[in-house]
């Protein structure tokens, strides 16, 4: 590979560089998820794609930005990094697979994608409380599942070749993101020490510009409470080969309880 490859490469899987941040592809050549964008401007304050956009400042002299293509693009043909990858597993090993699937959307919509995959190999249970009221409950708490999945597309390092995984076994369920915590963040204070390091900054404005974060840092304290409050043990955060790891039990109000149909 020649130097001038090398820095291309370099520039191209990069989305932290404002000034390296763009798609070398021209606009009119990508076909944006119109649908997605008037979910989140249903004022239609806007007049088209191209304004939209502009205002959100992912356009510069008519080159999008990666972290725009990445979240309004209608399909992710460019970054094979961006791709998820879920599966669910048989037992709880990694050596047979019940269903899998890439997810090559924006990664806005690969969101609810990821969720509704898990959805559909996990179980729901309807917990009886002695003030007589019933409640259903899923294996895992969608909320925490959905700060999870955020918080690996957002905090992944996106100049690793790696893909995120969702792995869904029979007892648990893993989140692996791409890239160490940064050297600020201690893996065994994570719960304490509410700090958000942003290692793609603009695609966290983007997030935070829709309402799906809000950088205050206490998605850790979150997920954890959520998981409590639904029978589960604690999320465990863990690094291994390489990546940001969160693993998570299934519930104990859920496991040995009949469960009906989803």
């Amino acid at each position: 590979m020649s130097k001038t490859e090398k820095n291309d490469q370099k520039i191209y899987n990069s989305l932290t560089d404002h000034a390296a941040s763009f798609v070398n592809i021209p606009i009119k050549e990508i076909e944006f998820d119109e649908e997605l964008i008037k979910k989140y401007t249903s004022s239609g304050n806007f007049k088209d794609v191209d304004d939209f956009l502009r205002q959100i400042r992912q356009i510069r002299d008519d080159n999008v930005t990666k972290a725009g293509y990445l979240c309004f693009a209608k399909r992710n043909e460019l970054f094979s990094n961006a791709v998820i990858k879920i599966a669910r597993f048989d037992g709880n090993t990694v050596t047979k697979f019940i269903d899998r699937k890439n997810i090559e959307s924006n990664l806005i919509v690969a969101i609810d994608v990821i969720l509704e995959f898990i959805k559909k190999h996990i179980n729901q249970g309807l917990i009886h409380h002695r003030s007589g009221k019933e409640e259903m409950k899923w294996d895992y708490p969608l909320d925490a599942l959905k700060e999870a999945i955020i918080n690996a597309i957002l905090h992944r390092d996106y100049n690793d070749t790696g893909n995120i995984q969702i792995r869904v076994f029979e007892d648990w369920l893993e989140i692996w993101s791409p890239g160490a915590l940064p050297k600020e963040l201690d893996l065994d204070r994570i719960l304490y020490e509410d700090r958000t390091i942003l290692r793609n900054s603009n695609l966290a404005m983007i997030f935070q510009s829709l309402g799906l974060v809000d950088n205050w840092g206490t998605g850790f304290k979150r997920m954890n409470d959520a998981c409590l409050e639904n029978g589960n043990p604690e999320p465990i955060y863990s690094q291994k080969a390489g990546a940001f790891v969160v693993t998570m039990h299934k519930s104990i109000l859920t496991a040995s309880i009949e469960h009906p149909s989803h």
